[in-house]
């Protein structure tokens, strides 16, 4: 992690507010780097933003010769390094140097994204919203793997979709058996899950915090929810209608593939996962497919490889999307067999 201070110095970082620029640093670590070290050179195509935080840094092109040397801590290195593409310098260290790269995809949602949760703060608190100046919570809040998978400009219409409700302890949320309403996201407090057995015992599943998301299964699935919520003491929760959650984060992140691009995928390494109870699975399956129930993924996500991308199918494609929405709250990378299995042509 690198130390947020360092971040104020530099341009367009400097504008961040404390909680996004808090986020940001935490993902970042400065290189260290011995005299005569080639960063980058004339040409280069890379996406990196390179910022001089201390010692000395020579840049030079081959059409000239002459050269200048920036310093850390003056005001040209409060910029990134020769940015445009392909670089017009190359730059080599004259002493011994610390540096920071910033992929320039991630700078530039950083800049948007805080841009954003100050417009929907703003707006919010000038609605009389009880959350209006809250940036560093909606910062916390886009950190989620889900919604940072979201595209931008899906951002700020989602978060001023979202209403906030307050509850105190012992405050259901929802009862297994209700029907689906709402996806939630826990602002503050802690939060029981429960599920009913067929003897008539509770089990308690677990405790959710600030950060985590829940509600998703019964929205896509249509079913109604299959555990209870309640509130162990005084919190906060944002929601969102069924109904956006449908249009601002079921559409813009779950992607489909028919039968013949599934087959090339699967083909070219993807994984090829079956989400129907065993008993279905047993019935008849995809050749080198592997049967991942839909009760036990969140527990068996962790066999997964987070880099492998996946192929999800179902009779009828809806356990699919209930598998894909889950799997993508965790940042795997899948696609949901459209029609399911039903949709597969039969030989003959």
């Amino acid at each position: 992690m690198v130390d947020p201070e360092l971040l104020k110095n530099l341009i367009p970082l400097h504008n961040l507010t404390a909680g996004n620029l808090e986020r940001l640093a935490k993902r970042l670590q400065v290189e260290e780097l011995p005299t005569e070290r080639v960063i980058f050179n004339e040409g280069d195509t890379d996406n990196d933003a390179v910022y001089l935080l201390e010692g000395g840094v020579e840049l030079s092109s081959h059409e000239t010769t002459m050269k200048r040397v920036v310093q850390g801590g003056t005001e040209e290195a409060s910029y990134a390094l020769a940015s445009t593409r392909p670089r017009p310098l190359t730059a080599k260290t004259t002493t011994k140097t610390k540096i920071l790269r910033i992929d320039n995809s991630k700078l530039d949602r950083a800049v948007v994204l805080d841009e954003m949760t100050s417009t929907v703060s703003t707006i919010w608190g000038a609605a009389g919203n009880e959350f209006g100046g809250d940036t560093v919570w909606l910062a916390q809040m886009l950190g989620n793997k889900i919604f940072s998978m979201l595209p931008s400009e899906k951002i700020a219409p989602l978060m001023l979709k979202m209403q906030p409700v307050s509850v105190k302890s012992g405050h259901i949320v929802f009862k297994q058996g209700d029907p689906g309403d709402y996806y939630y996201v826990v602002k503050k407090g802690r939060f029981n899950v429960s599920h009913k057995e067929k003897d008539g015992k509770v089990k308690i599943l677990k405790e959710l915090g600030p950060g985590s998301v829940f509600g998703e299964q019964s929205l896509i699935s249509g079913d109604t929810r299959n555990a209870s919520i309640v509130a162990m003491g005084a919190g906060t929760l944002m929601r969102l209608s069924k109904a956006d959650f449908e249009e601002l984060l079921k559409k813009p992140l779950l992607r489909y593939v028919d039968n013949r691009e599934a087959r090339k995928m699967v083909e070219g390494g993807a994984g090829l996962l079956d989400v129907r109870a065993s008993h279905e699975y047993k019935t008849g399956a995809l050749k080198g497919s592997q049967n991942f129930p839909i009760d036990r993924l969140r527990d068996k996500a962790n066999e997964l490889e987070l880099r492998r991308r996946y192929v999800l199918c179902c009779k009828t494609g809806v356990q699919s999307e209930v598998a894909a929405f889950l799997l993508r709250q965790r940042g795997f990378e899948v696609f949901v067999l459209k029609g399911g299995l039903q949709a597969i042509p039969r030989k003959g």
